[in-house]
């Protein structure tokens, strides 16, 4: 996956898929034209999700403008390492599930006959006040 070639769409699903990064606070880069627009835009398309018709009816440009700026946003974001691909985790090897007992928790202390005659006479002298 190569997201430097795949369209606003496919760019879309893969950050939406957790296959490509994308910045919790959307940069604005002031190279750009628009730039104060520009960030809006973009949101709204990858984070809104939002069509690139509906972004461009609610800023009163073009589709076709609309798409240039979130396509040159784009451009920048992943020249300067906003958007990056996300690789696939490595597949796990088979692992042996555990045995019941196993599961079993390990036990913490032992009782002795001698503890429990222990407990039993300082709780016989602690009942009778002395």
């Amino acid at each position: 996956m190569n997201i430097a070639q795949m369209s606003l769409r496919q760019l879309r699903a893969a950050i939406q898929n957790n296959e490509a990064s994308f910045p919790s606070q959307v940069p604005t880069f002031a190279c750009q034209s628009r730039a104060d627009v520009q960030w809006r835009l973009v949101e709204l398309y990858f984070v809104r999700n939002w069509s690139c018709s509906k972004v461009a009816a609610r800023y009163g440009v073009t589709l076709e403008r609309a798409r240039q700026l979130i396509q040159n946003w784009v451009k920048r974001a992943i020249a300067v390492g906003y958007l990056q691909e996300i690789p696939a985790a490595a597949p796990q090897p088979y692992a042996r599930a555990a045995t019941w007992e196993e599961r079993l928790p390990a036990p913490h202390a032992v009782i002795t006959p001698a503890l429990l005659s222990g407990h039993a006479e300082h709780r016989a002298g602690t009942s009778s006040g002395a």
